[in-house]
């Protein structure tokens, strides 16, 4: 069985992650998808000026909420297992400690557009730091990068 930690944030290309779970699921492989969103702290003296640092969670833990849900609406249609998680922490170490924690099998991630040294996309970011578990990069079908 596949366990798929699948970043998930407002964008549409995070849900690419989605299609891949049920491109897997549709081949007859057991997949489990934890889905994970991820806030990092902020610091901005603009923002803690008239927040707490605890205001500023408790918004962004209520908003993931939504995003989370939303992604996993057709996994669970599609009967396959699937968890959801916040984490408050820096994008590249919550998505790997959360892979890790969890015992997941693969990252994945959509496919960065601008490969390269200064890509900034959390793919290119996982790329550059050593992980135990495998990132898969996949496009917009669904489909995982040859």
């Amino acid at each position: 069985m596949g366990k798929l930690l699948i970043p998930i944030d407002a964008t549409d290309e995070s849900r690419w992650g989605l299609r891949y779970a049920l491109r897997l699921a549709g081949t007859g492989t057991r997949v489990e998808a934890c889905l994970l969103f991820v806030a990092e702290p902020v610091r901005s003296w603009e923002v803690l000026r008239f927040y707490t640092k605890d205001e500023v969670r408790r918004h962004f833990r209520k908003r993931s909420e939504v995003f989370l849900e939303e992604a996993a609406k057709p996994l669970r249609e599609a009967g396959i297992a699937c968890r959801t998680c916040f984490r408050e922490a820096d994008a590249v170490d919550g998505v790997i400690e959360t892979a890790e924690e969890l015992n997941c099998s693969e990252i994945v991630v959509p496919r960065s557009r601008w490969p390269g040294l200064l890509s900034r996309s959390l793919a290119a970011k996982l790329g550059n730091r050593s992980c135990t578990i495998p990132v898969t990069q996949v496009g917009a079908d669904g489909a995982a990068e040859a």
